[in-house]
């Protein structure tokens, strides 16, 4: 077997990454033993958030960011790779299961103001809908439709007034639980993002 890495991940950092794996995170295999955890973002400020993170839990960087640019809008992406890990194959196994190895939301995932952080950073949005108040969109709709129900079930248990978007498989929390929802969560830890924070 090739030589693999290893790190020693806490529960603050398997918090964080849930939250990112619940958004636009990825966790990638290049062999049966370890994985990788792969990132793109429009915004270099959070690819280089996403690294500095990773690396205080003893997850490196693999090379260097790359850059992309999108022709058809005229935007670029940043993308961002770790070495393979021993220690993140296992929560790549509860996120990405066989034999299809679609990304699905595990069941035994514990809801945190850090994982619902991270998750509202990568796949959520503040919308006014014409109203006053503004509330709040998670995209969850990459997920099975199971999975989605299951999530704002979660969210509802916490006190938050919230549904699933049938039309679109995404979740929908009222106006009535926004600030609520923006106090649970905590600061956004990334300028780039404070605008998802304005209320």
């Amino acid at each position: 077997m090739a030589e693999t890495n290893h790190c020693n991940l806490s529960n603050i950092a398997r918090q964080w990454i849930d939250g990112e794996l619940l958004g636009d995170g990825c966790l990638q295999s290049q062999s049966k033993y370890s994985a990788l955890f792969s990132y793109s973002s429009k915004y270099m400020e959070y690819i280089n958030y996403v690294s500095k993170t990773l690396n205080s839990f003893g997850i490196k960087q693999a090379g260097k960011i790359y850059t992309l640019h999108n022709k058809e809008w005229d935007c670029y992406t940043y993308q961002y790779r770790s070495l393979s890990y021993v220690e993140l194959l296992s929560i790549k196994n509860r996120w990405y299961p066989e034999p299809k190895k679609k990304k699905i939301i595990p069941r035994d995932l514990k809801i945190t103001p850090l994982l619902l952080r991270q998750e509202y950073i990568g796949d959520g949005s503040l919308n006014n809908n014409g109203h006053r108040n503004k509330s709040i969109g998670l995209c969850t709709n990459g997920f099975p439709v199971s999975d989605v129900r299951w999530l704002a079930k979660q969210l509802e248990n916490l006190g938050f007034k919230s549904s699933v978007r049938k039309s679109s498989n995404t979740i929908g929390i009222s106006t009535e639980s926004t600030r609520d929802f923006i106090n649970y969560i905590g600061k956004c830890p990334i300028e780039c993002y404070e605008y998802k924070w304005n209320l």
